[in-house]
């Protein structure tokens, strides 16, 4: 009785600023208007985050942050990196408020010692999801690395054909990159339009690169320049050789991505022949008892 009597008063204390916030939350509906549903699944909820972060004073300067700045910077653009910063905090902790609140109301409904073992699940499950949050930009940016290094090996060794035929670099880029809508074409494309306006070759390319985040389209720009700023005299030989390589890193990509498919396979193989094991030994074991 006495642990159900002080979870309700942890519940009722954490109500009312829970009130507060979700009252002041309609403040930021430009903030939640502005983000992609797809992208943000229950984005509509995000007000309450963001009155969180202001009510907790997070520190956005603080070197903590620096990491989720540049991964949303590669993500969205480095010119709203410090929105999407917010956005990312706001959503943790969203969904860290939910989930500990439900527990704790849960904990009061159930009451009794059974009611502390959901104070303490709703506490871990609350950092856990708070972590897994902040780290969701980390697992979108593996995602999209794999889907660039997918299609880079193929347009590299398409520009290098073009270039190789006579074309220009630029506008062999261009013809690779409105080839397709995948999201390294349209990364492409950005390039493209920076040297409409006016940037050079070298430096659109190098920004590219940034963009992308990869260690082999990095590479691939740096040779790239640098052959350019030589006079572009090796421009295809460089390319040809990009192209090859990209092509072998490629093929090691799908043998690691390979190998790791297996090994999640273990587990669940794992589970089952636990499973079936059971269901083997108890009717021998109860027989023997007998």
């Amino acid at each position: 009785m006495i642990v159900s009597y002080f979870v309700l008063v942890i519940l009722l204390v954490l109500s009312v600023p829970l009130v507060v916030c979700i009252l002041k939350a309609p403040a930021y509906a430009d903030y939640v208007n502005a983000l992609n549903k797809n992208d943000f699944s229950g984005c509509k909820y995000f007000g309450l985050g963001f009155v969180l972060i202001d009510l907790l004073k997070i520190n956005f300067k603080s070197g903590s942050v620096h990491k989720a700045r540049e991964q949303a910077g590669v993500l969205f653009g480095r010119k709203y990196a410090d929105f999407y910063v917010r956005v990312l905090y706001a959503q943790a902790l969203t969904y860290t408020a939910i989930m500990l609140y439900a527990m704790l109301f849960l904990a009061c409904l159930v009451g009794g010692t059974e009611g502390l073992l959901f104070v303490v699940l709703g506490i871990v499950s609350a950092a856990v999801i708070y972590k897994y949050y902040l780290k969701s930009y980390e697992g979108k940016i593996e995602k999209l690395n794999e889907i660039y290094m997918r299609d880079f090996p193929n347009a590299v060794s398409t520009i290098a054909l073009l270039v190789n035929g006579g074309m220009f670099l630029r506008d062999a880029w261009k013809e690779v990159a409105y080839s397709d809508d995948a999201p390294l074409n349209m990364q492409m494309r950005t390039v493209v339009d920076d040297m409409n306006n006016g940037i050079s070759e070298a430096d659109a390319i190098f920004a590219f690169a940034n963009r992308c985040s990869t260690k082999e389209i990095r590479k691939f720009a740096t040779l790239i320049t640098q052959a350019i700023e030589k006079g572009g005299r090796d421009l295809t030989d460089s390319l040809m050789k990009q192209a090859d390589m990209l092509i072998n890193e490629k093929k090691q990509l799908v043998l690691q991505q390979g190998e790791k498919a297996s090994n999640k396979l273990m587990m669940p193989i794992a589970m089952i022949f636990i499973g079936v094991l059971v269901i083997i030994m108890v009717p021998i074991l109860s027989n023997m008892g007998m």
